[in-house]
């Protein structure tokens, strides 16, 4: 059995575009998993007692503690074959563990997407300030002082000297000045996914791999944050000719939550 750990929030349990990654994953392969709901001041205590090290470290050296994570326990012993965070990580680990469960890299170690996958973060800079603020409500009381400081910490770049999410001004005119670069940031992605149409709508085409989990976790994320009837929403449901929700939609089966 897997154990499978996830952040909660007050709109659905599921909505971290992170640990979506993995939970496509586990569903896709068919895999039996319970999912361990924990706040963000406990992941770090949590990873650390199972022996699961940190995923980044901050520019001061300070370790970065995130999910998601998993613990694969062997049924018959009770021992514990892997313990593993990071989404890409758990990908691989997932593959070379069930073999003869569906691929989540169809042709084995793949360059491309693994540079797609890891430069991922670099590529959406104007969305994070407005997820940021429509995630910090939705979150728990008992998560909501540790994201908005571990958030305002990530925005340093953008923000130096902020200490919270609270604290960094966006106009309606910045917002949606920002909102101009989410579009065009969704138009680049569009670029990488629309040359294989010609085979199907996946990153490969017609084979769904984990690529498509990173993409549909930001999908289902975004509705989630911002909310199913928001104008944001909306209009990500209209671009790209509407791609992104017929992409989501092809995903419906691998995104029940244990």
């Amino acid at each position: 059995m897997i154990t499978f750990f996830d952040i909660p929030s007050t709109i659905l349990n599921a909505w971290s575009l992170n640990t979506w990654r993995t939970r496509f994953a586990l569903n896709y392969k068919g895999l039996p998993y319970k999912t361990e709901w924990v706040e963000y001041p406990d992941i770090a205590g949590k990873l650390k007692g199972h022996g699961i090290g940190p995923t980044a470290h901050y520019p001061d050296g300070s370790p970065y503690y995130s999910l998601p994570a998993i613990i694969d326990i062997d049924d018959a012993t009770g021992e514990v074959r892997a313990a593993v965070a990071n989404s890409f990580d758990i990908a691989k680990y997932l593959d070379e563990a069930y073999p003869d469960a569906p691929k989540l890299f169809p042709h084995g170690e793949d360059k491309a997407m693994e540079r797609f996958v890891k430069e991922w973060p670099l590529n959406w800079a104007p969305l994070y300030i407005i997820a940021f603020k429509a995630t910090y409500p939705k979150l728990n009381p008992a998560s909501q002082p540790h994201f908005t400081v571990a958030r305002a910490k990530d925005l340093q770049d953008l923000y130096p000297g902020t200490e919270r999410l609270e604290d960094i001004p966006l106009s309606l005119e910045e917002r949606a000045e920002l909102w101009k670069k989410v579009k065009a940031c969704f138009d680049v992605l569009e670029e990488k996914v629309k040359g294989t149409d010609d085979k199907g709508q996946w990153y490969l085409g017609d084979e769904i791999s984990f690529a498509d989990m990173v993409i549909g976790g930001l999908l289902v994320c975004l509705k989630a944050v911002f909310g199913e009837d928001s104008v944001e929403w909306r209009d990500i449901q209209k671009w790209n000719e509407g791609r992104w929700d017929k992409f989501l939609e092809g995903l419906n089966d691998y995104q029940n939550v244990d």
